[in-house]
């Protein structure tokens, strides 16, 4: 019988045997195409760039509901009714999710169920609940691994370079100007995640073959992530060819373990295609 349990929701994207290998439960957020809703996971990505493509019309998302939330937890207490149960969510300041969870748990007032906002989005919160896992191995209860896991969270470094703007442009949260000012210098905008918020910073001129090279290098001499792990995150029409190159070069950069994660249609829908992003963590301050 497990003692601790992690859980999330799919917006993490927590790749499928990483979920299975370490037990992590998932909740369903949801995409919306038009009048139709999908649970996230149940449809490609590509689904949701060719809606855009043919509609013009921004594919959105939502988190999982109050009601959900009950649902999913009172069923994983009923399977596990020992168990202290450890639930990290999407940074509360980029979804609703974190106080939706919260509504939940104050009403289920099961005291072995514990809330951590992440402090960031998609495979940050992978990688997170990856190191998570592990260190959770020698903690006593859960109280304890809230501990453990929000000094991770702290040590955590998460950014992603999309491709274009044109997502962030549709869904509002870059200006007409700014957009077309990228396109027309064929710049690329770095996107970090600051306090559990997007922020965006430097900007990078070229193509993605290029300009990706030497985000992975700015990442590497600005944090200087411990070598035991990086995660490299892409949206579908990320170049295969491309990653494979990045991969070689955190290699030769020494990083023992190298996660490569095709991110989901939450993230992506916002990002849009192409995208790729970082997660590492730094040393203990």
């Amino acid at each position: 019988m497990e003692k601790i349990i992690l859980t999330t929701e799919s917006g993490s994207d927590v790749p499928q045997a990483m979920a299975d290998e370490l037990g992590i439960r998932i909740a369903p957020m949801h995409v919306i195409l038009g009048d139709k809703s999908y649970p996230d996971r149940t449809i490609p990505v590509s689904e949701c760039f060719d809606f855009y493509k043919r509609t013009r019309k921004m594919p959105t998302t939502s988190a999982v509901n109050p009601q959900e939330y009950a649902t999913f937890f009172l069923n994983l207490r009923n399977e596990n009714p020992d168990a202290d149960i450890v639930h990290i969510a999407y940074s509360s300041k980029a979804s609703s999710t974190y106080q939706h969870a919260k509504i939940a748990l104050d009403d289920l007032k099961d005291r072995h169920i514990y809330l951590i906002d992440s402090e960031t989005v998609s495979s940050g919160i992978a990688l997170l609940l990856w190191k998570s896992a592990q260190v959770i191995r020698d903690a006593v209860d859960g109280a304890q691994a809230v501990e453990m896991i929000r000094g991770l969270i702290r040590r955590e470094r998460v950014s992603f370079l999309p491709d274009t703007l044109e997502y962030l442009r549709a869904g509002g949260r870059v200006s007409n100007a700014a957009y077309l000012g990228t396109s027309l210098l064929r710049l690329k905008v770095l996107i970090n995640m600051v306090d559990g918020q997007l922020v965006a910073s430097k900007k990078y001129r070229g193509d993605m073959d290029k300009v990706s090279f030497q985000y992975l290098e700015d990442f590497v001499d600005t944090h200087k992530p411990d070598r035991e792990a990086i995660i490299l995150f892409y949206a579908h029409g990320f170049s295969m060819p491309l990653l494979e190159r990045l991969k070689e070069r955190c290699v030769r950069m020494g990083f023992e373990k190298i996660f490569t994660n095709e991110i989901g249609c939450v993230i992506s829908c916002h990002g849009g295609p192409g995208v790729m992003g970082l997660a590492a963590f730094v040393g203990e301050s």
